[in-house]
């Protein structure tokens, strides 16, 4: 069963949120924050796998996307929303645990979704039992840093809630110059021609981002990148990180790999990660190489492991 929900987040803001319930006794919560540009309701195929297994699939479209959308040009959060975005996070668990009262819950991130995820885990205090982050990177903060003082400068110039052509080199542009020639400017999202082409021609999906919201991601690849962010990880949590072999995001594998290594070297015991192959960052639309399914057996599989 699919339920639509408006849901009040922080500061009483209204956001449109899903829940797709079995129709079997839940047996298990997977809680989803989605990525940059995109919307809540691109999980379905997702959460209709995971429901035949018992587990109820929830979440919500972030402030400035979807059916949230406030900015038509481009994507835009909000001056000081990524700080409400995880408060967020934490009342749409609570409702969540309110609702559905003393099943396990676990978070799942992609893409702007991962750091968001990776920020909760590491300052607020939930029995979260189990967290899959897919789509992340890694980046040195010394280039994070610089790329923040640039983009400053665009926000000064242009606004919070405007993209820039220099914004737009710098951010999707940069990831898609790694496919080059390319098709179209998302070919960086996904290998399949046809699901790049559905993401391009759907109506609540947006092409481009603000510098506010380039800065504040920006800001964050930066604050969980940093020793104390690891650091304050619960040390048993279990932890998946997933993504494409072919992800530009996370540099090619080689990016995950370096967040698993610093979670391991903070004293984190469970941490497991997987490069799908031939598979760019959008996993979960990777249909034409059977990495979407891949991608779904692999979180299932570690969701049940944590029954």
């Amino acid at each position: 069963m699919k339920e639509i929900l408006k849901f009040s987040g922080a500061g009483q803001t209204i956001l449109y949120s899903v829940l797709w319930i079995p129709e079997t006794p839940v047996t298990f919560i997977l809680q989803i924050a989605h990525g940059m540009t995109e919307h809540i309701e691109r999980y379905d195929a997702l959460a209709t796998d995971l429901n035949s297994h018992g587990i109820l699939v929830a979440g919500y479209d972030l402030r400035g996307h979807g059916h949230n959308i406030r900015n038509t040009s481009c994507c835009s959060m909000g001056e000081e929303s990524w700080k409400k975005s995880l408060d967020d996070m934490h009342l749409f668990y609570r409702l969540l645990d309110t609702r559905f009262p003393g099943l396990p819950h676990g978070l799942l991130g992609f893409s702007l979704g991962s750091f968001l995820v990776r920020e909760y885990l590491a300052n607020y205090s939930s029995p979260v039992c189990g967290a899959i982050i897919m789509g992340t990177g890694d980046q040195p903060g010394f280039l994070l840093s610089f790329l923040k003082w640039i983009i400053r400068g665009q926000i000064r110039s242009h606004g919070f809630h405007h993209t820039t052509p220099l914004v737009k080199k710098l951010s999707f542009g940069a990831y898609n110059r790694k496919f080059s020639p390319a098709r179209t400017p998302c070919d960086w999202l996904i290998s399949d021609e046809e699901q790049v082409d559905l993401y391009r021609n759907d109506p609540l999906c947006q092409q481009d981002i603000s510098s506010g919201l380039f800065w504040q991601l920006l800001d964050s690849m930066e604050r969980t990148g940093k020793p104390a962010a690891f650091q304050t990880l619960k040390k048993d949590l279990p932890i998946l990180l997933l993504s494409g072999e072919n992800d530009p995001v996370g540099d090619f594998g080689k990016g995950v790999l370096r967040v698993a290594k610093k979670m391991k070297a903070a004293g984190c015991s469970h941490i497991s990660s997987q490069l799908i192959p031939d598979c760019r960052h959008d996993l979960l639309h990777e249909f034409k190489n059977g990495g979407a399914q891949t991608a779904r057996d692999r979180i299932l599989s570690f969701l049940l492991e944590l029954l």
